[in-house]
């Protein structure tokens, strides 16, 4: 564990209240415990990461995304000391990054509820979708993702692809002024989506 954490970077962090999950700065690690600062939250924020709950923890390394839940065992101000675990899942980047958005939804501030016919796929960076009529690439669309687990994100979006057939438009577009929360919110819907069609796979 000590190796894959020290080969990894942009560590998240995200509490049971999805509200207050950060990036984290990884400060140490030894056979027992990873001592973390938790970034740019305030101490209302800092209260959802009490000793003995339970967080999980992402990161980033050069195969992919690094996945771990573990347990706090110590917290000074916005310094968690977090208890080593071996049970970690490692998924490539070609894998997590985009998937299916099943039992979710995508709307158009500005356009009707129909707008979108399909999803193909959606990952922290934008979305490919069938729609009624096309876009425009020069123009940003206000939208509202609406995800499988009761999460909401809401964003711009631009195109940047649109192919037309048979009346019917495929748009892949890119997520712009997204929080940076929100994207972490798609790279864990994204990662569990994956990790739940593998377990089904076995």
């Amino acid at each position: 564990m000590k190796k894959l954490i020290e080969s990894a970077k942009d560590f998240k962090i995200i509490p049971a209240n999805f509200k207050s999950a950060a990036e984290i700065l990884i400060q140490s690690v030894d056979d027992n415990s990873i001592v973390a600062k938790i970034v740019g939250l305030d101490n209302d924020s800092l209260k959802d990461y009490a000793v003995n709950s339970n967080v999980e923890v992402f990161g980033v390394n050069v195969v992919g995304l690094i996945y771990f839940e573990t347990k706090i065992i110590d917290r000074k101000e916005d310094v968690i000391t977090l208890e080593t675990t071996q049970d970690y899942s490692i998924i490539q980047r070609r894998e997590y990054s985009r998937v299916e958005l099943n039992h979710g939804g995508l709307i158009f501030k500005d356009k009707a509820p129909d707008f979108v016919k399909r999803i193909f796929d959606i990952s922290a960076g934008g979305v490919k979708f069938e729609a009624k009529e096309a876009l425009e690439t020069d123009k940003f669309y206000q939208i509202e993702i609406k995800l499988s687990n009761n999460m909401n994100i809401s964003c711009e979006l631009q195109p940047i692809r649109i192919q037309e057939k048979d009346n019917s438009y495929t748009i892949s577009g890119k997520f712009v002024n997204l929080e940076n929360m929100d994207r972490i919110v798609l790279v864990q819907y994204a990662f569990k989506v994956k990790m739940e069609e593998q377990n089904v796979a076995e």
